[in-house]
């Protein structure tokens, strides 16, 4: 297919959401097991379900919105999502930011929005809008640059651009580490220029109490509404980064799980099911991150390395035979060999081939570990593997490589 068959298809995704939304979160009960934070099925399910239910319907009529200090507690879950993503994957990678640009222009020129008599959120005045779905797609494939450089060409505030903000509130309050740091940082500013189209068309004079009142030229009447949502979400928005920020930072300081390598070590588990590794693999993972969350000495913290450094053979050694197997050719089945295979057929450059190895040399020697504190040296580990893990998993996902 060409590429605008895949943007017709996504379209027609998009469409569909406006019609019947599919958009929901759904609450997650954790419980402690050996170390291990694992999640747990109520006793009973629905009554739970509607508790948390009724917890998020009384915070969004609330503003700022409350930031969970938790961004696991609460998962988002999406048909029509998983069906843009879907699609997303057959697009060939070289056509992928067209793509994503495609889609865009129903930000910067937004369709209309729909008529909805059911309940749902986010929706504004009655209406519902697949902007929603679009916003919830950029953030979570890496695209909320492209979808904030999108609302700065917006002219006219609508319902759509409306429900989109208020999405985008919503995802900070229930996962605010699909935002980085630095984005937190940057969106109340990236949002400004959206939030002056919007702020002219709430009043058509303006002046001190009691002053003299200025006229606003670029006020017309019948905006009113959805433009003062977008006013006063993006105002809820500055609030909600400067929380989320917070929890980073005070993160940071008490040691506390980073949350940033946390929701990587999610995708990392996500990809290794999807590509089609040995199921050992997450496994190797999951019983490294226990003995690193349960680890009293020494010994604990030489098996946490040992199921790394596990982890780390078995992805990138099938990986390259998947490589070889896709260009015709063959790779010893051996790590030397295939990293020097990755670099030649130029799926690695020389600087990751580098890196690919020197933390291959931390992971194996073990004569370097006294050097720094047991603890401090397998955290440094985990999180480079998995960090290294979401880049290497990602590029075989780009090239359409599975095992």
């Amino acid at each position: 297919m060409v590429l605008n068959d895949y943007v017709q298809q996504a379209v027609s995704i998009l469409i569909e959401e406006q019609a019947q939304p599919t958009i929901r979160y759904r609450h997650v009960q954790y419980a402690t097991l050996k170390g291990q934070r694992v999640a747990v099925e109520g006793l009973d399910a629905w009554a739970e379900q509607k508790s948390a239910q009724d917890y998020l319907k009384s915070q969004r009529n609330r503003r700022p919105r409350k930031v969970e200090e938790d961004p696991k507690s609460f998962v988002f879950e999406s048909m029509n999502f998983n069906l843009l993503v879907k699609v997303f994957s057959l697009v060939p990678e070289a056509d992928r930011e067209k793509f994503i640009h495609a889609l865009l222009h129903y930000v910067r020129n937004p369709m209309p929005a729909a008529d909805y008599h059911g309940e749902a959120f986010p929706s504004l005045g009655g209406k519902t809008s697949a902007l929603a779905l679009l916003a919830q797609f950029c953030v979570r494939t890496g695209h909320l640059h492209q979808l904030l450089s999108a609302s700065t060409e917006a002219r006219v505030p609508t319902y759509g651009l409306a429900i989109m903000v208020r999405d985008l509130e919503d995802m900070l309050a229930l996962n605010f580490n699909l935002f980085s740091d630095a984005e937190l940082a940057a969106l109340p500013g990236r949002l400004g220029t959206l939030r002056d189209v919007a702020d002219k068309q709430t009043h058509s004079e303006r002046g001190p109490r009691g002053g003299p009142m200025t006229k606003n030229p670029y006020y017309k009447r019948g905006r009113e509404t959805e433009s003062n949502e977008i006013v006063a979400a993006i105002d809820g928005i500055t609030e909600q980064c400067r929380k989320a920020r917070y929890f980073y930072l005070r993160g940071a300081l008490q040691e506390l799980p980073n949350l940033e390598i946390e929701s990587d070590k999610v995708k990392v588990v996500g990809f290794l099911d999807s590509l089609g590794f040995d199921p050992l693999l997450a496994a190797s993972l999951t019983r490294a991150e226990r003995q690193y969350s349960s680890a009293s000495g020494p010994f604990d913290w030489k098996d946490c390395l040992g199921h790394l450094r596990s982890l780390y053979d078995h992805m990138n050694i099938p990986a390259g035979q998947a490589l070889a197997k896709s260009l015709g050719t063959g790779c010893v089945d051996k790590w030397d060999p295939t990293l020097t295979f990755l670099k030649n057929k130029g799926f690695f450059t020389e600087q990751q081939d580098k890196f690919a190895r020197g933390l291959y040399t931390l992971l194996s020697d073990e004569g370097v570990h006294p050097l720094i504190a047991e603890k401090e040296f397998a955290r440094l580990l985990r999180n480079m593997v998995i960090e290294y893990g979401l880049m290497f998993l990602t590029m075989l996902e780009k090239k359409g490589i599975k095992i």
